[in-house]
Parts: structure tokens; C-alpha cells; sequence
């Protein structure tokens, strides 16, 4: 039995939109931070740091450009 007698409810997804939004933004905005952060860190690396981890230089250069093209 509703007591709503006929009237319909607002469904939560109404009011969380806003805070989804404001979320997806964050979630978004704080992962460019990081994917900026290691670029930064990667571009200052030696050869030889690079090498250590298993990256060249033309690589590290291929996948800064396609986090710049696929937009991250």
C-alpha cells in the first residue's frame, strides 16, 4: 500500500546528478593531475633510469603523445 495517494516521488538519480557531476570532475581532474605529474617525472629521467625500468626514450615519447591524443 503507497501512502503517496497518486502523487509520484522524485527518484534519488534527480538529486545525486548534480553531486555526480561534481565528482566525475574531481575523479577526472585528479587523474590528469597524476598523468601530468609522471609525465613530468619520466621526461626528467636519464637514459639510463629509463632503461632501468624497461623504457626508451622514443617509447616514453609514443606514449606521451597518445595520452595527449587519446586525452587521458
Amino acid at each position: 500500500m503507497s501512502l503517496t495517494l497518486g502523487r509520484k516521488t522524485a527518484s534519488r538519480s534527480v538529486f545525486a546528478t548534480p553531486a555526480r557531476l561534481w565528482q566525475g570532475f574531481r575523479d577526472r581532474y585528479a587523474r590528469l593531475a597524476k598523468a601530468n605529474r609522471l609525465k613530468r617525472e619520466l621526461a626528467t629521467m636519464d637514459p639510463r633510469m629509463l632503461s632501468d625500468i624497461g623504457v626508451s626514450r622514443a617509447q616514453l615519447g609514443y606514449e606521451i603523445e597518445k595520452w595527449q591524443r587519446d586525452g587521458f
